[in-house]
């Protein structure tokens, strides 16, 4: 048994009230509220750079430059972050992660108040962000299963989608509004949330391990790095979810830049377009608040399946409907089962990966999921060129409609029969 199981089983466990209980573990409430302000911080600075380049150079292209800079910072180090996150103190990283980055976006600021934007500079900013949140990754993902007892992982993994969505709602727009106040103001508040953020890490009084038996510090990298992969191999229930998240996470982000062509074929103005896409992020922040209660209800074998073909079904809607605020509206219902779904996956695995694992195995399925994402925004704009705006979306639903099959001849999704709470890890 682990250290983690544990202390799940010394804490109280009352299914009829779990987010109340959750909110009592001092440690996750405070982690949650500085995770928060980062984030909503990173929201802010996400919206100001592109706000900021524009402004500068008046280059679309430029402007881009940035988030694939970060997105490929991100992928550089994601597998290390893993490594690093199973043989070095997890704390530490989660620590110096958000103050390398509170000092790199601080030279944002800087830059921005004496009249000295390089955009060479913004581009190096991208990339450290993305990197340091590549490292930092793996060590999140795994210090949240020792602070939070495994019956109360649904909940917690459910409040994370809906503060997701809630900043995906609030960040750019308040983020707007700050650039507009003046050019600095959402980069400082980015940086302010950094250090708000390594602040609730001190703050935690639970042991985020690894423990000192757990480490390997004579292992070369690629050896650990490679252990991750090899413990998903050996897993039919983590092949299944590593592929099946790489191709949904591609098939829908290629189908939000689709809904844009399509609500703009439509002679949707850009506001309808803003209006559009944001009820998508309504839907996932109402979706994560009954994640918790529907993944709790309905088996994860049966949810699984049943997300994946209204999904696809979904998509085709999206296709053939002549209304923009009719794709909003089924936009909107995808997002909202996504939250579900999530969860499921997310607490499954959670609990059945051993702790001396969990930072390269979740680095290695994240890397898997981000490594082919921006092949569905590329596809997806090629075929809107090549065929048309709505066929376009209709091969995205096929790819989705597969995605759908292959639930029910997948071997590894059988485990989801089984209650989470019965899973327990081989280490």
């Amino acid at each position: 048994m682990t250290a983690i199981e544990d202390t799940a089983e010394q804490l109280p466990d009352d299914p009829a009230t779990p987010a109340r209980l959750l909110w009592r573990n001092r440690d996750y409430t405070g982690w949650w509220i500085a995770g928060t302000i980062s984030e909503f911080g990173t929201a802010l600075s996400t919206v100001a750079f592109p706000l900021l380049i524009l402004a500068v150079t008046g280059s679309a292209a430029r402007a881009g430059f940035v988030g694939s800079a970060e997105g490929i910072g991100a992928l550089a180090t994601m597998l290390l972050g893993g490594a690093l996150a199973d043989r070095f103190s997890r704390r530490t990283i989660l620590i110096t992660g958000p103050l390398t980055q509170a000092l790199v976006v601080s030279t944002v600021v800087a830059a921005v108040a004496t009249g000295h934007v390089n955009i060479a500079h913004l581009t190096a900013v991208g990339f450290i962000q993305g990197a340091v949140g590549g490292l930092a990754g793996g060590a999140g993902f795994a210090a949240l299963r020792r602070v939070v007892p495994a019956s109360q992982l649904p909940t917690a993994f459910a409040q994370y989608q809906g503060r997701m969505m809630a900043i995906r709602l609030a960040g750019p727009t308040s983020g707007g509004f700050l650039f507009a106040l003046a050019r600095w103001v959402p980069f400082l508040g980015d940086a302010i949330s950094f250090l708000v953020g390594a602040l609730g890490v001190v703050l935690i009084r639970t042991p985020l391990g690894p423990d000192p038996d757990e480490r390997k510090p004579g292992e070369p990298v690629i050896t650990s790095i490679r252990a991750g992969f090899d413990f998903i191999r050996g897993n039919a229930y983590l092949r299944f979810l590593t592929t099946w998240v790489a191709l949904a996470n591609a098939s829908i982000a290629g189908m939000f830049l689709l809904v844009i062509v399509l609500v703009r074929n439509q002679h949707g103005s850009s506001t309808v377009v803003g209006a559009v896409t944001s009820l998508g992020a309504v839907g996932g922040l109402a979706g994560s608040l009954f994640s918790s209660r529907i993944a709790r209800r309905i088996p994860g074998r049966r949810l699984v399946m049943a997300v994946s073909w209204l999904t696809a079904l979904g998509s085709v809607g999206i296709a053939l409907v002549p209304w923009p605020w009719a794709i909003g509206a089924l936009l909107a219902a995808m997002m909202f089962l996504i939250g579900p779904i999530n969860v499921v996956f997310e607490t499954y695995e959670a609990r059945m990966i051993p702790d001396a694992l969990m930072g390269r195995v979740s680095s290695a399925i994240n890397f898997s999921a981000a490594s082919i994402r921006w092949l569905g925004p590329l596809a997806a704009g090629y075929l809107a060129a090549t065929i048309g705006s709505t066929a376009a979306t209709l091969v995205i639903a096929s790819v989705l409609t597969a995605i759908a099959v292959s639930t029910h001849i997948a071997r590894g999704l059988h485990v989801l029969n089984e209650p989470v709470d019965q899973i327990r890890t081989d280490a």
